[in-house]
């Protein structure tokens, strides 16, 4: 019989057997020191500060994996950030996901969102016919060529700064108005969402932000977000409100100035969304200066919970989902052994 069990409660030194052949990074998979971890277990959701994660097995035998946490600072929505099933495990998937929703739901979750990449079919069938999600949006990543845009390491774009905590609620509300109104409840924000977390310094990831602003008005008409997990690869994931896109080519060289303030070595990739109303002005701006897509991805989301019909799932190959590294990095490999994903996600299950 299978048996679902924190990871807090298992022994973590049989998932490193397992995984050390996967390419699953193991030692980057949610599992913070023990007695943190301990704690972070026992807190309630709107005090978590840790990813957490779960295991399945049968015998000793590992047979699924999964890591969440909450969706940048929202007590009430999940993400899903790592999974691992082994081969034809596609219902220990699903056991996994209910499990976790199960629990978190009990906690006062009620919205779970997953970010899929459109090549992934198996996983795709997993979360939408398997867990009942719904595809809400779509996300674009492309690699910037900075050789396409001049500019003056020298020069910095007059307007833009770094973004300050006391500007929260106004990039809250940047952030929100751009929304599509039908896709709102799945994408709206708070402004706390904008606020520095106090449990930065322990994880893996390094984010720091900026905005462009009318100092004289009090007016923030940008927010713009870099992440990086290696100082090396860095991820923008951006609102410009409409009427200011003719900016963003502004943004961008001032996002190289930053960049090379902190490293001489870097690459820089852009996140597209399709749930601002301006999406499609980026999204045509990358493809005419010839940046790379580096993926297009399904954004699936849950708002709410109710019961549906079991269905069927086409046993696969193994599936790793591993998503510690940033999201626009994709040295996946699919074969009938193995099924590996590296993307980065939210979600939820019936």
């Amino acid at each position: 019989m299978t048996q679902i069990k924190s990871t807090v409660f298992y022994d973590c030194s049989k998932l490193k057997s397992v995984f050390e052949n996967t390419g699953f990074e193991f030692e980057k998979s949610g599992l913070a020191p023990g007695l943190t971890s301990f704690i972070n277990y026992f807190l309630p959701l709107r005090a978590k500060f840790l990813s957490e994660s779960y295991v399945a097995y049968e015998k000793d035998k590992v047979q699924g994996f999964i890591t969440l946490e909450k969706d940048e600072k929202n007590r009430k929505r999940l993400k899903i950030t790592k999974v691992f099933l082994e081969k034809n495990s596609l219902d220990i998937g699903k056991l996994l996901v209910q499990y976790v929703v199960s629990r978190y739901c009990a906690m006062g979750a009620v919205s779970y969102k997953v970010v899929v990449e459109n090549s992934r079919t198996d996983l795709l069938s997993l979360f939408v016919d398997g867990c009942n999600f719904r595809k809400s949006a779509q996300e674009f990543i492309y690699k910037i060529n900075s050789a396409v845009i001049s500019w003056d390491e020298n020069l910095v774009p007059e307007g833009f700064g770094f973004y300050k905590n006391i500007k929260s609620a106004e990039v809250c509300r940047l952030y929100n108005s751009n929304i599509n109104s039908y896709q709102r409840h799945s994408f709206l924000r708070g402004k706390e969402q904008f606020e520095p977390d106090f449990a930065c310094g322990i994880k893996d990831k390094t984010s720091f932000s900026y905005v462009l602003e009318d100092e004289q008005k009090g007016k923030v008409y940008g927010y713009f977000n870099i992440s990086t997990y290696n100082n090396r690869d860095y991820l923008l994931d951006f609102v410009l409100d409409t009427g200011f896109e003719i900016y963003f080519e502004d943004a961008l060289r001032f996002v190289f100035y930053c960049l090379n303030k902190r490293t001489s070595n870097w690459t820089l990739y852009v996140k597209v969304k399709t749930y601002f109303m301006n999406y499609k002005f980026f999204k045509e701006y990358c493809e005419e200066k010839n940046f790379e897509l580096v993926k297009s991805s399904s954004v699936l989301t849950k708002d709410y919970l109710k019961e549906i019909k079991e269905s069927s799932l086409i046993n696969s190959a193994k599936i790793v989902f591993n998503d510690i590294t940033p999201a626009f990095k994709t040295n996946n490999t699919f074969s009938a052994s193995n099924y590996r994903v590296q993307n980065q996600c939210n979600h939820q299950v019936p």
